[in-house]
């Protein structure tokens, strides 16, 4: 056999080897695809996959991710903050140079600006309504009345804000009419409220059930039979309800700027506590109060003023964001404390007037210790 014929078998070997391979590679490829497929796919996803495992698309590559497994442990953090006036005396209404209306105007998102962050950020924020929502110009007989137009409702949605108690001595400054202008405003504006005789009781996303009760005993505060019988009663009703977690939020004191809590109202948060109360925040006294915990419960008797239309210049502008984080476990349907914060807050950057606005004082400021030493904070 001459040279030349050896060179050409060895060429057709090779060839052949070469081919055969190839069609084994481009078997292999066609086998992996379905009927039809585009060319480009290289990866199939099974026609089982859920809606929660559909894949992500990338330069023509197709990623199959897994769906989670929801998690039955979820903590979720709640913050509460003081006396909420968005608005002014019934006399000023914008009249009066440096009133909420006036500095304010119609820039909602300004008043809770310095805030928003922190509520935004959490699972539920709830402060106190001190205060109407109404056109009515037909108020009760009181030296102070406060309301603001309804339109005003989009300081609290600007500001992060979920829910707010209802139940205080402000509430019912231009009577029915204004309680259910109030009411409907805030309802309309997708904002939840708690009042005597109708705890607020929602089921945050998890599952978590979580009932709050609130209660005004300033215009009341010689009944104190009326205060036990219903506030005792709502705690019940979130129980029966089946609430996981359960809050009050009170309005009392029968005087304003008293710096310690009567000695009703410690008596009166406890029994709260032996109720069945996992945490207890409250206002009106206009300043900030100390706090406690008795039972491993966490009781703030006044978190002060906050955003508070109802003072051109309040002497006290020390305030607080509580925030409390619970770790809720679906599985055994537990609940526990894990955490346990103070904010504190300015309610007004500014010395010698209110601007509406408050802000949290820098960690380690003066400001921020004095009021850390005002509230004898535990921890």
């Amino acid at each position: 056999m001459s040279r030349k014929q050896v060179v050409i078998i060895e060429w057709i070997v090779l060839l052949a080897v070469v081919g055969g391979i190839a069609a084994f590679l481009l078997h292999l490829l066609l086998s992996s695809r379905s009927p039809g497929q585009a060319a480009e796919d290289v990866l199939s996803v099974p026609e089982s996959a859920s809606m929660a495992s559909r894949p992500q698309e990338e330069a023509g590559i197709v990623y199959l991710t897994p769906a989670p497994t929801p998690s039955p442990v979820r903590t979720y953090t709640f913050s509460f903050a003081g006396d909420c006036t968005i608005g002014s005396l019934w006399e000023w209404q914008g009249d009066q140079p440096g009133d909420f209306q006036s500095v304010v105007g119609d820039d909602y998102a300004y008043p809770l600006s310095g805030v928003k962050s922190i509520f935004a950020a959490d699972d539920l924020t709830v402060v106190n309504l001190e205060g109407t929502f109404t056109t009515s110009d037909v108020p009760v007989e009181k030296l102070y009345r406060f309301k603001a137009d309804p339109s005003y409702v989009q300081v609290l949605k600007e500001g992060s804000v979920e829910a707010v108690s209802a139940s205080n001595n402000h509430s019912e400054d231009f009577g029915e009419e204004g309680v259910w202008d109030t009411l409907s405003t805030l309802s309309g504006a997708g904002l939840s409220y708690t009042r005597a005789g109708s705890p607020l009781i929602t089921t945050l996303p998890g599952g978590l059930t979580v009932g709050i009760v609130s209660y005004n005993t300033v215009e009341n505060w010689e009944d104190e039979y009326v205060w036990r019988m219903s506030v005792e009663s709502d705690i019940a009703s979130c129980q029966e309800a089946g609430c996981d977690l359960i809050i009050g939020f009170m309005h009392w004191g029968t005087v304003e700027y008293l710096v310690e809590p009567e000695d009703w109202e410690v008596a009166f948060a406890h029994d709260m506590a032996d109720w069945g109360c996992d945490l207890i925040v409250g206002g009106h006294a206009h300043i900030l109060q100390r706090m406690e915990v008795y039972n491993d419960v966490p009781i703030f008797y006044s978190m002060g003023n906050f955003c508070y239309g109802g003072h051109l210049d309040p002497e006290d502008k020390d305030s607080v964001i509580v925030q409390a984080s619970f770790t809720w476990d679906a599985d055994s349907q537990t609940v526990k404390r894990t955490s346990l914060n103070c904010i504190p807050c300015l309610i007004s950057s500014h010395t010698y007037y209110n601007d509406y606005c408050p802000a949290p004082c820098p960690y380690g400021s003066d400001d921020y210790q004095r009021i850390m030493e005002r509230l004898e904070w535990p921890y």
